[in-house]
C-alpha cells in the first residue's frame, strides 16, 4: 500500500494532520479578537496603516486574503511533508 502511496504521490490522511493542528489555532484567534473588539476600549483608537478602527470590518479583505493564504500554504506544506515523509522513510 506504501508503494502505491509512493507511486501516485498520494496519501489519505496525512495533508490532515496540519489542518488539524491549524485550525483550532486560527479559530482561537477569531474568537479572541472578536472577544477584544467588543470588550478592550483601545481597539477603537489604536490601529495603523489602512486599519485605524480596529473594530470595523477590514473593507480592503486584506485580512481574509491573508489568512486564506496562510490556511492554504499550511495545507500544502502539509501535504509534502506527508508524502515525503512516507515515500523517504
Amino acid at each position: 500500500m506504501i508503494a502505491f502511496y509512493c507511486r501516485y504521490g498520494v496519501t489519505p490522511f496525512t495533508p490532515l494532520k496540519g489542518v488539524l493542528i491549524v485550525a483550532p489555532v486560527f479559530c482561537c484567534f477569531f474568537f479572541a479578537i472578536k472577544n477584544m473588539a467588543e470588550n478592550v476600549a483601545s481597539f477603537k483608537d489604536g490601529g495603523t496603516l489602512w486599519f485605524t478602527d480596529l473594530t470595523t470590518p477590514d473593507s480592503m479583505y486584506i485580512f481574509p486574503i491573508l489568512t486564506a493564504l496562510t490556511f492554504w500554504i499550511t495545507v500544502e506544506v502539509s501535504h509534502l511533508f506527508g508524502i515525503y515523509y512516507i515515500c523517504f522513510q
